[in-house]
């Protein structure tokens, strides 16, 4: 789990290291272009670049670059953005040649972003902009330094230094994979420098242990309320995660009992009044439909609300954090119009006092104090039914005892390693394959 930081601070850090340790810009602008370089270096080889140069320090980071690249291929440019403004900026401008120049964005098989760096803030001028859509618009590879500028590039990759920057995370589709490196600041100096924000990675996933004597009433008995006529699936696929992810017991309220029963026989059926003591834990919404009611809501142990449970939340409710919301994009936009706050899981989890698994290529999990994120970008799990796994996963790990924000973090990344693995075998799968795959990584 590594740290993720507000520019602003990043850049605070950074002033303060500088002063105490009689770190020299210029060095450390050498050595973030030196990690950017060993990056990237295999990435660029035998391509054509074009390095986009800003005025400041970033544009520094990526004449610095410009230099490195330059030793190892002759077919690299640099576009020059304005006139230098720091020292270092200026005295690399001078270093370049004519021919080093240019003014033509187009015709490049990698362009290299360095216009603007962390200390960015407001609106996009123009004319800066203007050169970021056109780039934005090329069929090419597209690389950030540091961070990609004006959080607007939309970048394959970024290379990051110090820290992550939380603006990394607040628009998903901006930086891509993101590589972290250390210019040259003291590590423990680093390590102590957080806010309530992670950064959340693979070896961070911490399954339940079981013993070998464990049988199904040892294991949890979780009650699912999912599925209608018109996604009888939904109910068969949270179902089948449930038991995939560990859980012993499933019993099932659906319209679709008939088709569940024939498809899934596992499942315990039930078609009259719920006594939700019998239960460890809930799951409710995958598949309900027009179907989805409030009455779940009086489940007084650890529950997971999806899909159309979710329309059921008004503003004033109350969870105490017993409850995981597990909204895509556009259920979260929906969410926090009705709740009156910001659209982050942050905010949505303050409002009603719950964890929140916003989902997309970039997971975002928050308990209203920390926000926990994880950089998927994995196109393969953006498949029908994906949602309705992650919420049986879950659920499944709470129907084991397991606390609800360690619930919410294991089950996205036991649903993230998987789909990961399954992609390299694979390719693209179904929901049933990823089923079958996570059982395996349980």
């Amino acid at each position: 789990m590594k740290n993720i930081v507000r520019a602003e601070r990043v850049n605070e850090f950074e002033a303060k290291m500088r002063s105490r340790y009689g770190l020299k810009s210029i060095d450390l602008i050498n050595n973030a272009a030196l990690c950017a370089f060993d990056v990237i270096k295999d990435r660029v080889e035998n391509k054509s670049v074009l390095i986009l140069v800003g005025k400041g320090n970033n544009g520094s980071d990526g004449l610095s670059l410009f230099f490195l690249l330059k030793k190892h291929s002759a077919n690299v440019k640099v576009y020059l953005y304005g006139e230098g403004k720091s020292v270092e900026n200026k005295s690399f401008r001078l270093m370049l040649n004519e021919d080093d120049i240019t003014n033509e964005l187009s015709g490049y098989d990698v362009y290299i972003d360095s216009l603007v760096g962390s200390s960015f803030s407001g609106a996009i001028r123009d004319d800066l902009k203007e050169i970021l859509d056109t780039v934005n618009s090329f069929n090419a590879d597209k690389i950030a330094v540091d961070v990609p500028s004006c959080y607007y590039f939309n970048a394959d990759l970024t290379v990051t230094f110090t820290f992550y920057k939380l603006e990394q995370f607040r628009l998903p589709y901006s930086s891509g994979h993101i590589v972290l490196c250390n210019p040259g600041f003291p590590p423990d100096e680093i390590e102590s420098f957080n806010e309530d924000a992670f950064l959340l990675e693979d070896s961070d996933y911490k399954a339940k242990k079981l013993k070998d004597t464990d049988y199904k009433n040892k294991r949890g008995h979780l009650l699912i309320i999912a599925g209608s006529e018109k996604y009888k699936g939904a109910a068969i696929l949270s179902s089948k995660a449930a038991f995939h992810a560990g859980c012993g017991l499933v019993s099932l309220k659906s319209d679709a009992l008939k088709d569940v029963q024939y498809y899934y026989p596992s499942v315990i059926l039930n078609n009259g009044d719920i006594d939700f003591d019998r239960y460890d834990a809930l799951l409710a919404g995958p598949g309900l439909a027009e179907n989805a009611d409030r009455s779940y809501l009086s489940f007084h142990k650890s529950m997971v609300l999806d899909a159309d449970a979710l329309s059921t939340i008004e503003k004033g409710d109350n969870f105490n954090f017993n409850a995981i919301l597990t909204p895509h994009l556009g259920e979260s936009k929906r969410l926090s119009e009705k709740l009156g706050c910001n659209d982050t899981a942050k905010d949505i989890a303050k409002e009603v006092r719950a964890i929140v698994v916003k989902k997309s290529a970039i997971v975002e999990i928050s308990d209203g104090i920390r926000t926990f994120y994880y950089l998927g970008l994995n196109p393969s799990l953006g498949v029908a039914g994906s949602g309705d796994v992650l919420s049986g996963i879950i659920a499944a790990l709470l129907s084991s005892g397991m606390e609800s924000a360690d619930a919410a973090i294991n089950g996205v990344l036991l649903h993230q390693i998987s789909g990961k693995k399954l992609r390299a075998k694979l390719g693209f799968y179904d929901s049933m394959d990823l089923i079958y795959e996570i059982g395996r990584n349980r």
